[in-house]
């Protein structure tokens, strides 16, 4: 089995490539001056003479056609948190290794996100903290440092979020409630080396072992009853570096483990094998008929489709069309640090549409029809 030491420093090497990655996405988001002045020798311009010539301009970006829209509440981290420099984060990506993902735990009428302190040195997030959001008008009902958390499931069970850390001496299962964000610990069985979760707001999926090894251990079952959770072995071989993104996911009864390349199915149940899905090249899950069972979500995804209106960045705004391409509206996303365009997403809650940027949350719309 992979020691711990080896995993951290090969997440953290996954982690440095994927905020790199996200931090160009942003800037490309950007309204910025393009400039270039050739200034070669003559040795060099000889072999540029078919080069075109450029001239210094400014390059605009008008506002999409369509009314703006006027969104419901906007929130930036810096207050919530009440520091400089805190950013919010998904509470279902990893925090001990920043991946820089935003998210909420969609609890009806509330939503939780994490927040902290982004640390370039470390990679990681320090200071973390999880705060409860009323979806209507973005007030904080509580906010509450959890101690030690590496990631949650995306559903919350019977009133309660429930975390893993897996980094402390002890590796524990956190339950948060969310009437209050008080937690409580449970140690997890020392032969479990825990690396995943997820719930489907029943039961719990708690996935460990050692992938490298093609040696993991599906559980499934009642947080408050580890010994007697089902098991079932997963083969899938990855390495720690590619343990980083979601693995477990459950929709409509079903549930798949994505390792390694491969998809394993199973009931959430029993964890009995279900033959009858696949899952395609692009993430999407269907039935031996063909049909789209559900798409499984990406979390820098800034193309969305909710309803019969489409979600897409149009420049420095994100615009809301139609199935006929009307535009309904279209709201600048605003700036974040050092004046980039503040990076990040669109999300439907079960009570609203919004905008989860690293900076700043925003409601849009009440979900479309």
């Amino acid at each position: 089995m992979k020691d711990s030491t080896t995993r951290t420093v090969l997440a953290a090497a996954a982690v440095m490539v994927a905020v790199v990655s996200v931090a160009a996405a942003a800037v490309v988001l950007v309204n910025v001056d393009v400039s270039v002045k050739p200034s070669m020798d003559d040795a060099t311009t000889s072999a540029f003479d078919e080069m075109p010539t450029f001239s210094e301009e400014t390059e605009t970006i008008e506002a999409p056609a369509g009314p703006a829209l006027e969104p419901g509440w906007q929130i930036d981290a810096e207050t919530v948190y009440g520091r400089q420099f805190a950013a919010f984060r998904s509470p279902t990506a990893s925090l001990t290794f920043d991946l820089g993902v935003t998210g909420v735990i969609d609890a009806g009428d509330v939503l939780v996100t994490a927040m902290g302190l982004p640390n370039p040195r470390s990679s990681s997030l320090d200071a973390v903290e999880f705060v409860a959001l009323d979806a209507a008008d973005g007030s904080v009902r509580w906010k509450k440092s959890p101690g030690a958390v590496d990631e949650c499931a995306s559903v919350p069970v019977q009133g309660e979020i429930v975390c893993l850390d897996t980094y402390s001496d002890v590796q524990s299962i956190v339950v948060i409630g969310l009437a209050g964000g008080d937690a409580r610990r449970m140690p997890i069985p020392e032969d479990w080396f825990a690396y995943a979760l997820e719930s489907d707001g029943t039961s719990v999926f708690v996935l460990e072992g050692n992938p490298e090894d093609g040696e993991s251990v599906l559980h499934g079952g009642s947080i408050d009853a580890l010994d007697r959770m089902w098991s079932r072995p997963i083969t899938s071989f990855a390495g720690w570096d590619g343990v980083s993104d979601q693995l477990i996911h459950a929709a409509d009864g079903r549930g798949v483990v994505t390792l390694g390349g491969e998809a394993t199915f199973f009931d959430p149940t029993t964890g009995a094998p279900v033959d009858s899905l696949d899952m395609t090249s692009d993430d999407t899950i269907v039935d031996s008929t063909g049909a789209t069972v559900w798409e499984l979500p990406d979390p820098f995804d800034t193309d969305k489709v909710i309803g019969n209106t489409r979600y897409s960045i149009d420049g420095p705004a994100y615009v809301a069309t139609t199935d006929s391409g009307e535009v309904r509206w279209h709201w600048t996303i605003p700036d974040g640090r050092g004046g980039f365009t503040d990076n990040g997403t669109i999300v439907q809650t079960r009570s609203g549409v919004f905008f989860l940027g690293t900076d700043s949350m925003v409601r849009l719309e009440s979900v479309p029809s």
